[in-house]
């Protein structure tokens, strides 16, 4: 990986190469490796970039790069660098190096071919020793950024490029890509009318369709059985709290996107609820606990609000209104272990229904600020995850500086149809919020004792999830939670009284887990267009099932059921035993 990495460095100097000779009056920022490729973000001035010019610059960037250039470091003084950065014209890095430590010794990289200069930037690398290291590239797009992240800086111009070392990998690499287009989310979403945008609600506000809406409530309801088989409760809370609840979980200071109003009748300061921790929190201290009744497992599908900016907004994966599969466990320190132990199960029994391979990252704090609690309660929690995650036998890794404000967590990381893996599920320890809540419960030898919290969603949230598992079914989704499970069509009228015969075996199927005591969802296009386009519209709707009726099944006492890739004949004293096989 580092090998790529020097190369993906090394391709976004010839992009910034390729654009100063084609565009000679750029200016430049940053352009770092990332994963998958590179970027450099730069100033074109009144000049407008767009996808259109990236086969130019790419033209521009292999005609350098076929100069056999190598790539040479340099160390100039802080002195020097400016002076360069003046000379150049170069505000962007004129700002970098002027917040440089004094007297730091500044490196830049010399694209050299022979004893020609191509190219200069400041730059710490690393990057290849030379061109014929660099193996197979392609630029793919075009994007604004703003300089250093911040909205109130210029608009700059990022081209985004993809590098493997070999010609095959990035082949594989682009055909995954054209496939997660057409896996896109928000394509289908709309293809299959599950949901919508309207810009008089706002951005990141989805509006829910029917079709959409049993979708949501369907897969909920997986998730919440998991836990009511354990004995979770369900509560309910509102969605705006006093500002002082967040102030005193420590949520005020962590999310200063927090949405606040003062009320005009009372004069409260009020805040839209960014997390449901909190409140769970007041419903256990509402009353005296004894350690007879715990675990307390609280219950809730909730929706909490966060800001985001603008352009970080986009389908269901990254929304301002976030509905959480939210529970919350207040236990003893001797009962974690188990509650832990049902979490991680039904997190494991639930991603492989879903048909998603599972593995953990255990999230731990950094010495960074922002955290709440001493370090000897952090180390503790810290190690009583590592035990879990060894002793259920989990594929783990650990990332440091991921953890929640008030603990470590368990984060479940689920890999899709196409490789791409995805923070879904969570399991988190919390020492912090029953201190500073002062939770307490009385133990069995009558002193006072904090109890441990313990957080858990299983989808994490309920949009995200359904952008990932859309695409990871490529909006096929299974039987069991398809809108639309079953759809009859007719060839003409002469099959209706056959039709009702269908709809008395249909509704007589009885559905299994997670669907057991609802009905079998199904339609019936009865409309005057031709079977071909009824056919075309069902398909396009990705319904798993579609029964096609015509005068020939009704004289054989049969039906054609048309599944995703083939088709078969089923007699209707059967087809209620297949359609439960479904």
């Amino acid at each position: 990986m580092e090998k790529e990495e020097k190369m993906r460095h090394t391709l976004s100097h010839v992009l910034a190469a390729a654009v100063k000779e084609l565009y000679p009056t750029t200016t430049f920022g940053i352009g770092p490796a990332i994963e998958n490729g590179f970027y450099y973000d730069m100033n074109f001035g009144d000049t407008k970039i767009s996808e259109a010019d990236l086969p130019k610059i790419e033209k521009k960037m292999r005609g350098i790069i076929s100069r056999k250039f190598e790539m040479v470091k340099r160390e100039v003084s802080r002195e020097e660098a400016l002076e360069w950065a003046k000379n150049e014209g170069q505000d962007l890095k004129t700002e970098l190096i002027s917040e440089l430590p004094e007297g730091e010794t500044i490196s830049f990289y010399d694209m050299k071919a022979g004893d020609k200069v191509i190219f200069s930037d400041l730059c710490k690398g690393p990057h290849v020793s030379d061109s014929s290291e660099i193996g197979a590239f392609t630029l793919n797009k075009v994007a604004g950024a703003y300089w250093r992240g911040d909205e109130k800086r210029e608009m700059l111009t990022r081209v985004y490029g993809v590098a493997f070392e070999t010609q095959e990998q990035l082949d594989e690499y682009l055909k995954q890509q054209e496939e997660a287009k057409a896996r896109d989310h928000r394509k289908l979403g709309k293809e299959l009318d599950l949901f919508c945008y309207s810009e008089l609600v706002g951005a990141g506000l989805p509006l829910f369709t029917p079709r959409g809406t049993v979708l949501r409530d369907l897969l909920n309801e997986f998730t919440q059985s998991y836990r009511l088989k354990c004995g979770y409760e369900k509560v309910c809370i509102p969605h705006i709290a006093n500002v002082a609840l967040y102030k005193t979980s420590g949520h005020y200071e962590k999310f200063p996107e927090l949405f606040q109003f003062v009320s005009q009748e009372s004069g409260d300061h009020l805040a839209i609820k960014p997390v449901s921790c909190p409140h769970h929190a007041q419903i256990f201290a509402s009353k005296p606990r004894s350690y007879k009744e715990l675990p307390v497992k609280y219950l809730e599908s909730t929706m909490v609000y966060r800001d985001e900016r603008k352009g970080e907004l986009g389908g269901l994966s990254r929304v301002r209104a976030i509905t959480q599969d939210d529970s919350h466990i207040f236990c003893t320190e001797d009962q974690v272990e188990t509650v832990f132990g049902e979490l991680i199960e039904a997190s494991k029994d639930l991603y492989e229904k879903v048909d998603m391979k599972l593995r953990l990252r255990l999230s731990f704090r950094d010495d960074g600020e922002g955290y709440i609690g001493d370090a000897k309660m952090w180390e503790k929690a810290q190690n009583a995850i590592q035990k879990m995650a060894d002793k259920f036998k989990m594929d783990y890794f650990v990332a440091e500086g991921e953890a929640a404000m008030y603990g470590p967590k368990m984060d479940f990381m689920a890999t899709d149809a196409l490789g791409r893996e995805w923070q879904l599920a969570t399991v988190q320890l919390d020492y912090a919020q029953p201190e500073r809540f002062e939770l307490e419960y009385v133990a069995e030898d009558g002193s006072k004792k904090r109890p441990i919290m313990v957080h858990c969603a299983l989808i994490g949230s309920i949009e995200r999830f359904m952008s990932v598992y859309i695409e990871h079914t490529a909006g096929w989704l299974p039987m069991w939670c398809a809108p639309e499970q079953v759809r009859i069509l007719t060839v003409n009228d002469q099959v209706m009284d056959y039709v009702s015969e269908i709809r008395a075996e249909l509704d007589q199927v009885v559905l299994n887990e997670p669907l057991k005591g609802k009905e079998l969802r199904y339609t019936v296009d009865d409309s005057g267009e031709s079977l071909g386009k009824k056919i075309k519209k069902a398909v396009g709707m990705k319904i798993p099932a579609v029964i096609i009726v015509g005068p020939k099944d009704m004289e054989s006492r049969e039906v054609s059921v048309r599944l995703k890739g083939s088709e078969e004949k089923v007699k209707l004293s059967e087809l209620k035993e297949f359609l439960e096989k479904l």
